[in-house]
């Protein structure tokens, strides 16, 4: 693989991922999305390895690294198995990182162990019927009773659902409208009021243990909260640094796997007496497929290096996330067309490619949404090269 400035330390992290991805993960990656079954086990030989919470703090027990080796981790463990790297998230996704940034001692030392163990895993609840890009609409209740709160609600589109011990879930907390009125809580998976609904059957991604959660009258403690209403904004924060580590790398480790896959089909494959690979118009696409790849990872690079340094742009997230989104389906979708028949047939791995990142454009925020926050950014001359 190439050396793209990385260090000898991410190098190596990048390729110790790599092998055990390549031999653990993708031998049962269609497996795990033909039966819709969280591939949560991986996570063990990774917390083994040490890269689950690998931006942990020390103290907490984990290794204190930036947002480029969390990027490297999660590509590789995508090229082989999109599922468990959507999953690692339960452990160094947005969850955990809130909980570091926002949370109370108290809460600190009682879950940032556990999660860099590999022991807790995390989940993040934000989307509602009414709540998806407009985030500021959540109606999801947390009612102030004594030493309690107790919540009623219901959230959709909850990635690690079934899989997952802590959640963090954001709720209204006083009748002020928008951003204002809202918290977050944090809500454990046996707490009585407090169902997981069935799975979501969707397009992509099947084996992510995605699901809705019901709130009737669930009772939760008042050290429970996370964030209280006026803080949302700072949570948000936390939102953007997980744009960066957990949907592009993704969407790259998927269209890196489709790359691979679809030039050794083409050099393989006989058509009319030659290889595929001989055609000149063929030859472009694939050209065309590189070029996407190779940009989408600079861009990515980049940010996550640009944040790593302390200097994290709202223009790097939202760039670098619409492109890396919108080159993985162009470049997925070109290596079904490709593959021909092969591309349509769970036999091969070109349909599950498509369908595991076409949904990431609109995860973590549509690419339109990301969209208007770039053009806000020029038109409001705070974009500066």
């Amino acid at each position: 693989m190439k050396d793209y400035g990385l260090t000898e330390e991410q190098r190596l992290i990048r390729d110790s991922v790599h092998d055990l991805a390549h031999d653990k993960f993708g031998p049962h990656a269609a497996t795990a999305d033909k039966q819709y079954q969280a591939p949560v086990h991986n996570l063990k030989p990774l917390a083994e390895m040490g890269y689950t919470g690998l931006f942990m703090p020390e103290q907490y027990g984990g290794a204190g690294l930036g947002v480029m080796e969390n990027v490297l981790v999660v590509e590789q463990i995508a090229r082989y198995c999109a599922n468990t790297a959507i999953l690692y998230s339960c452990t160094d996704g947005a969850t955990p990182r809130a909980i570091l940034a926002l949370g109370s001692e108290a809460q600190k030392h009682t879950y940032l162990p556990a999660i860099v163990r590999g022991e807790l895993l995390t989940a993040w609840s934000m989307s509602e019927a009414n709540a998806g890009s407009d985030v500021g609409n959540v109606q999801t209740r947390a009612v102030r009773e004594g030493d309690d709160f107790v919540i009623n609600g219901s959230k959709l589109w909850c990635t690690g659902a079934q899989v997952s011990d802590l959640f963090l879930v954001w709720v209204r907390l006083t009748n002020d409208t928008g951003m204002k009125g809202m918290g977050a809580v944090l809500v454990h998976r046996d707490t009585p009021g407090f169902t997981i609904g069935k799975h979501l059957d969707l397009l992509g991604l099947r084996g992510t243990g995605m699901a809705e959660l019901v709130f009737e009258n669930c009772r939760i403690p008042a050290s429970n909260l996370l964030l209280e209403a006026g803080r949302m904004r700072e949570l948000l924060g936390v939102l953007d640094a997980d744009r960066i580590t957990g949907n592009p790398p993704v969407c790259l480790g998927v269209a890196q796997a489709a790359f691979e896959n679809i030039v050794r089909h083409v050099k393989d494959r006989q058509q009319f007496g030659k290889p595929l690979a001989d055609n000149q118009g063929l030859q472009w696409k694939l050209a065309d497929m590189a070029m996407d790849i190779e940009a989408a990872r600079a861009l990515l690079y980049r940010a996550a290096q640009r944040v790593d340094e302390g200097n994290p742009s709202i223009v790097d997230t939202s760039i670098t996330k619409a492109f890396v989104n919108q080159m993985a389906v162009r470049v997925t979708n070109e290596a079904m067309q490709l593959a021909g028949a092969c591309g349509l047939s769970e036999d091969y791995p070109y349909e599950r490619y498509f369908r595991d990142v076409r949904g990431m454009s609109i995860g973590y925020g549509t690419v339109e949404i990301h969209k208007s926050s770039i053009a806000r950014e020029v038109l409001s001359g705070r974009y500066t090269h």
